[in-house]
């Protein structure tokens, strides 16, 4: 090869060389500048980014304007619930603290006569039915009493006699032990029951357990919910009942209820309310209350006020 031709090469090998790294630089410088400055020439777009909608919480949710409520009673809760997802604790004051629940107990009892007896079948009135605590009524002694007047008369009337009874309708350490097992099946962890009226203070449950066993009586036992909300019944070959519960007439929205009392469980009141504008049920329940209808309005008022619905 001849000595000019060979430099002549090399040197347009050069220039081409050249070019091309001045075209990668300065594409280079162009990236730059549209990367952090964007076009000039506003032809290029500056990508904002995606604007997110802030979640918004479920209704029922709380007006933080209103103060929380001073619950004068040992243990308070209200849960709604729809039995289409998961509940929502609306107030809630120890809610899991153990104490007696006096004729609470009577709802588990209205369970068990439920589902182990033909409404049908009497029970005979024995001599330590007579003997409970309470108002006796006109149950007589030796009297058969079928299955369904017991449960009227218990429900409505709070009758300590009329609980006794039904659990003699087996023998009664039998009866008590399937209210235990009732309450370990719905897994009411705090709760254990040593006899079927409430009047024993070794009875206990918790404010979260009764929202169980009010699910439950909702979902499975309407009729004890129908004869729990009965202002006064007439019940052929016994009288007259008027229901315990003084807040019936005043509260509308009550569709089940249970009273409770004795000295050392104070006032008891589990209510359920239909809520059924929103799709769902208010399960309220009260403990250790010296004022127990009081206490439950207090918390149905300040739950209407402290939640937008």
């Amino acid at each position: 090869m001849k000595p000019k031709k060979a430099i002549k090469g090399v040197i347009l090998s050069v220039v081409f060389l050249s070019v091309i790294f001045l075209g990668l630089q300065k594409a280079w410088e162009l990236a730059k500048d549209r990367s952090f400055l964007g076009n000039i020439s506003g032809s290029a777009e500056i990508v904002q980014p995606e604007a997110k909608e802030e979640p918004r919480p479920s209704l029922p949710y709380r007006n933080w304007n209103i103060p929380e409520l001073d619950l004068a009673a040992e243990s308070g809760l209200v849960v709604e619930t729809s039995f289409s997802g998961s509940d929502k604790i609306l107030f809630n004051k120890n809610c899991h603290t153990k104490l007696p629940i006096a004729s609470l107990t009577k709802l588990m009892t209205a369970v068990i006569s439920f589902e182990n007896y033909d409404l049908s079948k009497t029970i005979k009135v024995s001599e330590e039915a007579v003997l409970q605590d309470g108002e006796f009524g006109k149950i007589e002694l030796n009297k058969e009493v079928t299955v369904n007047d017991l449960l009227y008369i218990m429900l409505i009337q709070s009758s300590n006699h009329a609980a006794f009874i039904l659990s003699e309708g087996m023998e009664g350490f039998e009866f008590v032990r399937l209210m235990n097992e009732k309450a370990r099946e719905l897994e009411m962890d705090g709760t254990f029951f040593v006899e079927p009226t409430g009047l024993s203070a070794e009875n206990v449950s918790t404010a979260s357990d009764l929202v169980k066993l009010a699910k439950y009586i909702l979902a499975n036992h309407p009729k004890i919910s129908e004869i729990s909300r009965i202002k006064e019944y007439d019940l052929p070959g016994y009288g007259v009942l008027t229901n315990t519960d003084d807040l019936l007439e005043e509260i509308p929205e009550i569709i089940a209820g249970k009273t409770g009392f004795t000295l050392e469980a104070k006032g008891c009141l589990l209510l359920l309310l239909d809520n059924s504008e929103k799709n769902s049920f208010l399960i309220n329940v009260v403990l250790g209350a010296d004022d127990r209808f009081e206490e439950m309005k207090k918390m149905i008022e300040w739950v209407n006020t402290a939640y937008n619905w």
